[in-house]
């Protein structure tokens, strides 16, 4: 019955997106194959099963739209189960199968897993995490890769540019998780507040996976920490936020992007409310091309769309745009297409990528969202 009850809400979808009859020539003749690795289960879960749904209706929205020049766009979606080993078998897969492009991973160490796949095969590859050096490593820019999510740096810059001008922060402590987005977010987050003139009095590291962070929470209440910044994508953060609240510390609660979901906010409850994050979709105030995720997203899953959402939704219309403007499958023709596109005005930010920068965002991108009452809400004017 859940089956018959899916089917039937993306065959509405489906029917949104075609409009009236005759609206967009139907696709037809061979497809383009893609694929997808993603986090849908494992730790990393509530990143990858927003993002493979998204990906499922933005395929839909593409071949509503005629396709790829009247060939169907599909794709296959692999689950990594938030492992960077498994990520790397899965794309060697992918590229022996020849698909057009890679999406994934939905965290760092997956993503970096798959860019080194693609890119030994020449396979564009479009990941969905924020850390920069998947792209711009330290022996150069690879060519095939793309970043869908506005990186560490123009994050940090917007969340410290908020914390000092409307928190008025003055003595921050930095608690992040052993992985990559954490421990190369500390640092990020250490060379920011140096350029703005913020204190870092306390910084911590814990277990990803960790229950308990009282040891962390300890020194950062003894630091005198005025504001609390937390640097992670891992379910852990809600914990984190409860233990804090426990402690009774008085001290303002900033998250980056990796802790805007759903299940951030079931785990936290009303511990999670005055939590301060950043975003890049506008949930509050939309305009119209993220109207159409949000509604699609609604009407297929009965749930709102988040960040992960978005980007999975923007990495499909980027891949779309490469394969329809090129008219081949060919790595190179693709990169190249994404290097010298216009803006792109998608659902996470306008991308205006270049050979030099594999992003193409800037700080005026991301908003400020605070948990009101448990739905993550957009500060006004930003």
């Amino acid at each position: 019955m859940r089956s018959l009850r899916f089917l039937a809400c993306f065959a509405l979808v489906m029917a949104l997106f075609a409009g009236p009859a005759g609206a967009q020539p139907k696709p037809a003749a061979t497809p383009i194959m893609i694929g997808a690795i993603l986090s849908i289960t494992g730790p990393y879960a509530p990143l990858g099963e927003p993002e493979r749904n998204a990906i499922q209706i933005a395929v839909a929205d593409v071949n509503a739209s005629g396709g790829i020049n009247g060939h169907p766009l599909q794709v296959q979606i692999l689950d990594d189960e938030s492992k960077a080993d498994t990520a790397s078998q899965l794309a060697t897969q992918l590229v022996g199968q020849k698909v057009a492009v890679i999406i994934g991973g939905s965290i760092s160490p997956t993503s970096e897993a798959i860019a080194r796949v693609a890119n030994d095969a020449k396979t564009l590859h479009i990941f969905l995490t924020p850390t920069i050096t998947v792209w711009n490593t330290k022996n150069g820019i690879r060519k095939y890769t793309f970043e869908a999510t506005p990186h560490n740096e123009l994050e940090v810059t917007k969340l410290f540019t908020f914390m000092k001008g409307t928190l008025k922060t003055e003595k921050l402590a930095v608690l992040h998780d052993d992985q990559l987005y954490g421990t190369q977010g500390s640092q990020v987050a250490a060379a920011e507040a140096k350029a703005q003139n913020v204190a870092i009095v306390d910084d911590e590291q814990y277990a990803v996976a960790a229950t308990d962070v009282t040891p962390q929470l300890q020194k950062a209440r003894a630091s005198g920490a005025d504001s609390i910044l937390i640097y992670t994508a891992a379910p852990s953060a809600g914990i984190l936020v409860r233990q804090v609240r426990q402690f009774g510390i008085k001290a303002h609660l900033i998250g980056t992007t990796g802790i805007v979901s759903d299940n951030f906010l079931t785990v936290t409850g009303k511990d999670g409310s005055g939590v301060y994050a950043d975003m890049d979709l506008d949930r509050t105030y939309p305009n119209a091309t993220q109207k159409k995720l949000l509604n699609a997203y609604r009407a297929a899953y009965h749930a709102g769309a988040n960040n992960f959402a978005s980007f999975a939704w923007d990495a499909i219309h980027l891949a779309a745009y490469a394969l329809r403007t090129t008219k081949s499958t060919d790595g190179d023709k693709l990169s190249a297409a994404l290097e010298t596109m216009k803006p792109y005005a998608g659902t996470t930010g306008t991308y205006k990528m270049t050979p030099a920068d594999h992003n193409g965002f800037n700080a005026a991108d991301i908003r400020i969202v605070i948990d009101h009452n448990g739905v993550w809400e957009t500060l006004p004017h930003q």
